[in-house]
């Protein structure tokens, strides 16, 4: 799911020798199928990956597949015969937070909205059921939180070749989740030991809207260069960040976080019955468990 480290699981898993990264992190290539659109031809998917030196696995990331439910996990299945996908999982109140700081510092909703307003506006299409729309995903912090939704479909279809990791260990101990998911792809951990595991993606919020629009712009026309120099692009950055960043942090108010709570209580409690349907052990505490030893 989005901001659940997909980025960083995705640079991590992209330094083992037996996988070859796509070109750009997240293709989108089926998210067509999730808003009712036909897929573009298989080939603007497949050369994304025209580098490809014989790599046991090639890979790309985009967490708003998992939202696509049966229809993308059957075209998957279809198209890309034995792949493989990770989903990842984070405490849903905490994504919804980092989601709405995330759509607020690429100026995707109005800087001066507060959060407990943006939760508001997101409980209304929720309601609507119109969140999933994709002129709304600015306001998919609610919805995108409720996993039980989507995972049936995804392990009927993958079955054992679905697999579910969470935010929560791979922020905590990401060369344990990195190795654990080598032995699930049978493929050597022992290089795992060598990998960088710096943290991606971190969401900083701007002082100038028209500074920061440029710099998401560049950013974007630009990720396959940065992509190669990575050391380069952290250097950029943090420049960046001393020109624009906005060092005033705003918190997460207890009314909406207890609010939040209330709201995906019975989705995790619904999400925990179907992990264990599936005999998916190893849970944070925002599941109520801990992880198996």
């Amino acid at each position: 799911m989005a901001k659940a480290a997909t980025t960083s699981l995705f640079r991590y898993l992209a330094q083992h020798p037996d996988v070859c990264p796509a070109d750009l992190k997240e293709l989108r290539y089926f998210s067509a199928l999730r808003y009712g659109e036909p897929l573009p031809p298989l080939e603007t998917y497949s050369r994304h990956f025209s580098h490809h030196s014989g790599e046991r696995y090639r890979m790309e990331a985009t967490p708003g597949y998992y939202a696509g439910g049966r229809t993308v996990a059957e075209a998957v299945d279809r198209l890309l015969p034995d792949a493989r996908a990770i989903v990842s999982f984070r405490d849903p109140v905490q994504r919804c937070w980092s989601w709405y700081r995330f759509v607020r510092s690429t100026a995707r909703i109005p800087k001066e909205m507060t959060f407990p307003e943006y939760v508001d506006r997101c409980v209304h299409l929720h309601r609507e059921g119109t969140d999933g729309r994709r002129e709304n995903q600015p306001f998919w912090g609610l919805g995108g939180g409720c996993y039980d939704t989507w995972l049936e479909p995804w392990l009927e279809v993958l079955g054992e070749r679905l697999r579910v990791e969470y935010f929560e260990y791979v922020v905590s101990a990401p060369r344990d989740v990195v190795e654990d998911l080598c032995d699930w792809l049978g493929i050597d951990r022992t290089v795992c030991a060598g990998f960088s595991y710096a943290i991606e993606n971190k969401t900083v919020q701007y002082k100038n809207k028209r500074l920061q629009m440029g710099a998401l712009f560049v950013n974007r026309r630009s990720e396959r260069f940065f992509a190669q120099h990575p050391g380069l692009k952290r250097s950029l950055r943090s420049a960046y960040y001393r020109v624009n960043g906005d060092a005033a942090e705003v918190r997460m108010d207890a009314p909406t976080r207890e609010r939040l709570t209330d709201f995906y209580a019975p989705h995790n409690q619904r999400l925990v019955t179907m992990l264990d349907a599936a005999g998916i052990a190893g849970r944070p505490d925002w599941l109520g468990t801990h992880r198996a030893a």
